[in-house]
C-alpha cells in the first residue's frame, strides 16, 4: 500500500483471514492512497529506493530504473531533504492507464517506462517530483490540479538538466510542449479540458 512505512500482519478469529494494518506518520490527501495486491516481488536498489513488479519482469525492471537512488538524491539537491523516508516504484500490468501516479513512497508506473534503454526513466524523475509538489504540498481541489503538475514538471526539467545536460531537457520540454499542442487540437481550444481550470 501506498503512504505507509510500516505494516502490521495478523491473523482473524477463525484462523483463516488475514489482516494488514498499514500506519502512515504523514498526513496526505485521500487521492494518493492506492494499494496494489497480486504477485509481486520487492528488490531494494539502493539504501532508500527499490522497485517492485511481478517476478517475471524483475530483471528488466530492475536493469531500468537502476539509477533511482541518484534521482532521488538529485532531487533532493534541487529541492530539500526527502521527508518519506523510502521511495519505491511499482511497475503494473499493460492495463495501468497513466505513465506514473505519484502515490508517496509508491509511485504506480506503467510498463511502458520499461523501455530496455532508459529512455523513459524521466517518469521517475517527475514521479519523485512529486514527492515535494503534489504529496508533500498539494492543490486545494481539482481546479488547481495544474499547480501541482507544473511545479512537478519544472522540477523534473531542472533534475533532468542536472544529470542529462541542458539538450536533454531541451527535448524533454519540446516532446512536452508538443503532446500538450497534441491534445489542445484534439479537444479544441475552446474547450474547457484546454484550459488551466477545466
Amino acid at each position: 500500500m501506498s503512504a505507509n512505512d510500516s505494516i502490521a500482519l495478523t491473523t482473524g478469529d477463525d484462523d483463516k483471514t488475514s489482516i494488514f494494518y498499514f500506519k502512515c506518520e504523514i498526513k496526505i490527501p485521500s487521492y494518493l492512497i492506492a494499494i496494489a495486491v497480486g504477485n509481486l516481488e520487492y528488490k531494494k536498489i539502493g539504501e532508500r529506493t527499490g522497485v517492485i513488479t511481478e517476478p517475471e519482469f524483475m530483471a528488466d525492471v530492475f536493469a531500468e530504473l537502476g539509477d533511482l537512488e541518484k534521482l532521488l538524491s538529485d532531487t533532493e539537491l534541487y529541492m530539500t531533504p526527502y521527508l518519506w523516508g523510502k521511495y519505491t516504484i511499482l511497475i503494473l500490468p499493460p492495463s495501468f492507464p497513466f505513465g506514473g501516479m505519484e502515490n508517496p513512497l509508491l509511485t504506480f508506473a506503467s510498463p511502458t517506462i520499461i523501455a530496455g534503454d532508459q529512455s523513459q526513466v524521466y517518469v521517475a524523475t517527475h514521479e519523485i517530483a512529486h514527492s515535494w509538489t503534489g504529496n508533500d504540498v498539494t492543490c486545494k481541489n481539482w481546479e488547481n490540479l495544474w499547480l501541482n503538475e507544473g511545479f512537478t514538471t519544472f522540477i523534473e526539467r531542472k533534475v533532468s538538466a542536472s544529470i542529462y545536460g541542458q539538450d536533454f531537457a531541451k527535448v524533454e520540454a519540446l516532446l512536452g510542449n508538443s503532446s500538450m499542442y497534441e491534445a489542445m487540437n484534439l479537444y479544441g481550444f475552446n474547450s474547457s479540458y484546454s484550459s488551466l481550470n477545466p
